[in-house]
């Protein structure tokens, strides 16, 4: 079993008394490099990864300068996840293989990879489709993005343009159906709308979890299975998708 801590948007620096470590460590946006820093020191992962969310454009002097792989000089320890797949078994010393993958930004017009466009999500559509083809991958176990991916009857109030899912991000969401799909972007405080989603496809279930300000999973990587979710307020309320 695996633990892992997604986190996004809001800093809160008494996580590390609440949860006192885990093996991954997934930044889904919107937070500075001195925050993710500290958690590095204080949950000491065996790996971490992170996506740009809207925000974090502010970091770079010069736009040029933005890592889309490899790990990043900016936010010194992690690796940049932006339109990629990576198998971390090796990472993290276990026997079964486990997938990761993300996709930076907002869904919104504006500077690549802060803010993106359906165009932009057809190009990882497309790179997931060539790695499944070849069969690079069987399933991908985790998904990492900023923005939410725009599932049918989702949200029970329509949410404004900049916070709307992508329907091509949703289509990646029913072809491969990961078993976890963490977000963030939008703040629970402002909304009274569920933000967690059970999703059932074919007799499967997958979780799409808002990661504001963060969300605990404890995942069993050789069943496939997700066997606890922790947040802030502990206890979550989920609504259940069927596809």
């Amino acid at each position: 079993m695996i633990e892992i801590i997604a986190v996004s948007d809001e800093e809160r620096n008494y996580i590390s008394k609440k949860i006192k470590g885990c093996d991954i460590l997934l930044g889904c946006g919107d937070l500075s490099p001195g925050y993710l820093d500290f958690l590095l020191n204080a949950l000491k992962p065996k790996i971490s990864y992170m996506i740009y969310g809207n925000h974090d454009k502010k970091y770079f002097k010069n736009l040029f300068d933005v890592e889309l792989s490899g790990y990043s000089r900016i936010y010194k320890g992690l690796i940049i996840l932006h339109n990629q797949v990576i198998n971390i078994r090796r990472d993290l010393d276990i026997e079964s293989n486990l997938y990761i993958s993300g996709f930076s930004g907002a869904f919104s017009y504006g500077k690549k990879p802060f803010n993106f466009t359906e165009r932009d999500v057809k190009v990882f559509k497309r790179m997931l489709q060539r790695k499944n083809i070849f069969g690079f991958i069987n399933n991908i176990d985790i998904i990492i993005t900023h923005a939410v991916p725009g599932l049918e009857n989702l949200f029970e109030k329509d949410m404004d343009s900049y916070h709307k899912g992508s329907k091509i991000m949703a289509d990646i969401y029913r072809k491969i159906f990961p078993k976890i799909w963490f977000y963030g972007h939008i703040h629970p405080r402002y909304t009274d709308q569920i933000l967690n989603f059970r999703v059932h496809y074919k007799n499967k279930i997958s979780y799409l979890l808002n990661v504001v300000p963060y969300k605990y999973v404890k995942y069993d990587e050789k069943k496939k299975e997700v066997i606890e979710i922790i947040g802030e307020d502990g206890v979550i309320r989920f609504k259940d998708i069927f596809l």
